[in-house]
Order: structure tokens, then C-alpha cells, then sequence
């Protein structure tokens, strides 16, 4: 399996009290994913190391975000194409936030991605993916 860790948050109050699971078996991603619920349990995050991972939040009424990067730079958000241009609210590591109506996608569509990505450490490419990269940051000084 290509997974070797999977962090589940648990929020109690505003503090964290998830747990980290070394060489999780695909039953405790699943069951961590089906956690989810928008409230207490709002981000599972596994993979290989601190560069590549997937991240699944949300889950609040059936919504899931999720996200690969195989690099830390370039992340790869899992999308629905069909959806209409409109905004989605949901909780993501604790935050509330904005979210593309097109990122949220249903529990089927996340475990499938998921269960790729633990096996493979690849995308799934029966599913439509879009590539965001952060911005590089420079400083001037004078």
C-alpha cells in the first residue's frame, strides 16, 4: 500500500485532538473519511510523507473537498465540471470557508479517489481533476 500515516482531526471545543495512525489499513481511511461531519470532524489528511498526500474536509450535508499534491507546491482538487459557478460554505480544519461549488463533491466520489490514491499514490482518472499551484512569495529588500 502506498499510505503510510493518516492524521484524523478531532475537535473538542477550539483544540485538536485528533490522532495519527502509522500504516493505516484502508478500513481506517475509509472509516476516518465516513467520519467527517462538518462539525467535531472536519480534515483526514494521509499519505507517503510531508510532499505527498491527499486531503479529504468537509462532510457536512454529504460535501467533501478534497485535494492531492505530490510535491507540497502543486495540488490537484478533485472537481465536478457540471457544476454551476456558486459558493459553497463548509468547515475545513476547523475554519469555516468559501469553497467552489464544483470542488464539493459527494462520499462516493471521495472514497473512490481515496482509495486510488492509498493504493496507488496516484489520481484516479475516471474522475476530473484541476491543478492549482501556490504562488511563489519574493521579497524586495532595500
Amino acid at each position: 500500500m502506498f499510505v503510510s500515516n493518516l492524521s484524523a482531526e478531532n475537535w473538542v471545543g477550539n483544540q485538536d485532538e485528533g490522532n495519527l495512525i502509522e500504516n493505516p489499513t484502508w478500513s481506517q481511511i475509509k472509516q476516518a473519511i465516513r467520519e467527517l461531519d462538518g462539525k467535531s470532524k472536519t480534515l483526514v489528511t494521509f499519505g507517503a510523507d510531508d510532499e505527498c498526500y491527499m486531503s479529504i474536509g468537509g462532510g457536512e450535508l454529504g460535501k467533501y473537498i478534497v485535494n492531492i499534491t505530490f510535491d507540497n507546491v502543486s495540488f490537484h482538487n478533485l472537481v465536478v465540471p457540471s457544476k454551476p459557478d456558486a459558493i459553497e460554505k463548509l468547515v475545513v480544519g476547523g475554519q469555516e470557508g468559501n469553497y467552489s461549488a464544483k470542488m464539493c463533491v459527494n462520499l462516493e466520489t471521495a472514497l473512490l479517489a481515496a482509495q486510488t490514491f492509498t493504493v496507488s499514490g496516484q489520481l484516479q482518472i475516471s474522475l476530473s481533476w484541476e491543478e492549482e499551484k501556490e504562488l511563489a512569495v519574493s521579497s524586495n529588500k532595500i
